[in-house]
């Protein structure tokens, strides 16, 4: 097998040139660099030349031995795969053996002159006939301005900066449970949330809550989607009472690893094991400071705060179709307070989960609004360092965006949902309403993106399926749309019986008759109201959408209507 010091020097895989000194893999005219890790993988495979390497064995010699999950191995070897061209099965370079391991299906041919450097190597055999040299030097100057120029057009679409600088932003993504056991979830995810609430205290210095993992891309292209300087990625393992933290930070610009580090500490602890990690973040990012990062809240008990990361859990898995979560949520905070009635942000959490009741559960909005208010009020009573959040600008934003399409300002609307969406570009919830502004707008195309990346966000509200049907009957995909409208009516509650003869009469108005008469039957049944009113509207029975509405404001029930501002409905806004 190869050693280590004959691979630094270089060697072939198939069609590909590893160069480690230099860091890139080279077919031809095709030139790669990986990340670190990314190549680093590659070296212990190679090192086998084809024999088997084990998840163990990558941890060990990749990752120095921190424990480590599935899912980075999992990205890095995604990676790598990607920059060999080695997407399609069956794999033709890198193998996975199911609970085994990994294995370069390649040879390994090391370099029959280590000695002398690639770029050296390449000029020697040129030396002969100077033409071509000097053909090779136009080449690399012009290899280098084409360099600047793509390092300058990243930093423009960066925000004009003429250089990386220091970071004076990260996005930390989801981190992974190495334990193994799902039920050590919310630790996870609740610490992670955390971590993000308490860098936000750092200084002109801006935080990204990732919900995703990313796990099919590098580095650099998730600092651009998110709009970061940096990226930091966790993992936590529980044995028994005892929390391992493993983190690193890469940089956004290039990929490499800014900083790494791992604390350990018991689970009634964790609320200092976050404060502990977010310090040491900032000190290796911005330098050391006296500052502490969570001086400004109160230890809360210990057995309410692990509690409190209960509620967290269910808060962010809360939607239309898990309206239990919420419900969870709003119990498991009232708890926390109930064991440590001075823990601020547990009233806090509280309050917002009490406002997001006529949303999730069409509770009445006064009172819902009324008791998130008393609960803030009462939070900000026993901590005041609560009073800043209670005002999120967050908060304000998205909701003057709802209010501002309320009165048909909608181009204004558009404005502060996507100020929304550079703050936090990876919310399923806001993504979605960028698309359905858009709907409204009538930009079928930008409606779509927007829809199709809350999707994978995780957005599957019946708005979310009913907007994607909407632009699907746009672009005659008829069989589809029926599909999404037949699913969205189903989370909405009702029969879906009336859906094809309404998509069929919305298409072709010899069928509306019918399709009306597929609505009056469902209605009977109990058809939702904002799916029968958008319907009739879409048939042309603008008088019968108006007798649903009618009948609506009698029985003073509040519905959220996000399909008003629909350009097909405008007969209907008319009224």
């Amino acid at each position: 097998m190869p050693t280590k010091e004959e691979l630094q020097k270089g060697f072939q895989i198939g069609d590909w040139e590893v160069l480690p000194a230099r860091g890139i893999l080279r077919c031809r005219d095709i030139e790669e660099k990986p990340e670190p890790k990314v190549l680093e993988v590659l070296m212990v495979l190679a090192s086998r030349d084809g024999d088997l390497v084990s998840k163990e064995e990558l941890i060990e010699e990749v990752w120095a031995g921190r424990p480590t999950a599935d899912d980075p191995i999992t990205r890095c070897l995604s990676q790598l795969r990607g920059h060999l061209g080695d997407k399609d099965r069956p794999y033709q370079y890198i193998e996975t053996l199911t609970k085994r391991g990994y294995r370069l299906n390649q040879k390994v041919v090391l370099r029959e002159s280590a000695s002398i450097e690639p770029a050296e190597e390449l000029l020697a055999e040129r030396a002969q006939n100077q033409g071509r040299l000097w053909m090779l030097v136009a080449l690399v100057i012009v290899t280098v301005l084409i360099a600047v120029v793509m390092r300058s057009d990243w930093i423009i679409d960066q925000g004009g900066v003429t250089d990386p600088g220091p970071v004076r932003s990260i996005a930390v993504l989801p981190f992974e449970n190495l334990s193994g056991n799902p039920a050590d979830q919310y630790l996870v995810s609740g610490f992670k949330q955390v971590l993000v609430q308490t860098l936000h205290n750092i200084p002109d210095f801006s935080v990204k809550h990732g919900r995703v993992a990313y796990l099919d891309r590098e580095v650099t292209d998730i600092a651009q989607i998110l709009g970061v300087d940096a990226v930091l990625l966790g993992a936590m393992q529980r044995q028994g009472d005892t929390l391992r933290i493993n983190y690193e930070v890469a940089n956004g610009y290039d990929g490499i690893n800014i900083t790494s580090g791992s604390i350990t500490g018991r689970l009634d602890e964790i609320f200092s094991l976050q404060g502990r990690l977010a310090t040491s973040v900032r000190d290796d990012l911005l330098g050391e400071s006296e500052q502490q990062l969570v001086s400004a809240v109160r230890q809360p008990d210990s057995a309410a705060y692990i509690i409190y990361l209960r509620g967290l859990y269910s808060f962010e898995r809360r939607g239309r179709g898990h309206p239990e979560n919420l419900t969870d949520a709003i119990e498991l905070f009232e708890k926390a307070i109930q064991i440590d009635p001075n823990y601020g942000p547990a009233y806090l959490s509280l309050a917002t989960a009490y406002a997001l009741l006529p949303v999730y559960h069409k509770a009445p909005l006064e009172e819902s609004s009324r008791l998130a208010i008393a609960t803030v009020q009462q939070g900000i009573a026993v901590d005041e360092s609560i009073r800043d959040s209670a005002n999120a600008v967050f908060g304000f934003v998205f909701h003057t965006h709802q209010m501002l399409s309320g009165v048909g300002r909608l181009d204004d609307a558009l404005e502060q949902i996507l100020v929304a969406q550079r703050m936090d570009p990876s919310s399923a919830v806001i993504n979605s309403r960028v698309a359905i502004v858009y709907t409204w707008l009538g930009n079928s195309e930008e409606a779509s993106k927007f829809l199709e990346r809350s999707s994978r966000l995780g957005a599957s509200s019946d708005t979310d399926l009913l907007g994607n049907a909407l632009l699907l009957i746009r672009a005659g995909r008829v069989e589809e749309a029926g599909n999404l409208v037949s699913a969205g009516a189903s989370i909405a509650g009702g029969g879906t019986d009336w859906v094809e003869p309404v998509v069929a009469g919305i298409l072709d108005s010899t069928l509306q008759e019918s399709a009306l008469t597929a609505l009056e039957a469902a209605s009977v049944q109990g058809l939702e109201s904002r799916l029968e009113i958008t319907a009739r509207t879409l048939l042309g029975d603008v008088d019968g959408a108006m007798r649903v509405a009618d009948a609506l404001v009698r029985s003073g029930e509040i519905v959220e209507f996000d399909f008003l501002f629909l350009p097909e409905l405008r007969e209907l806004r008319q009224q």
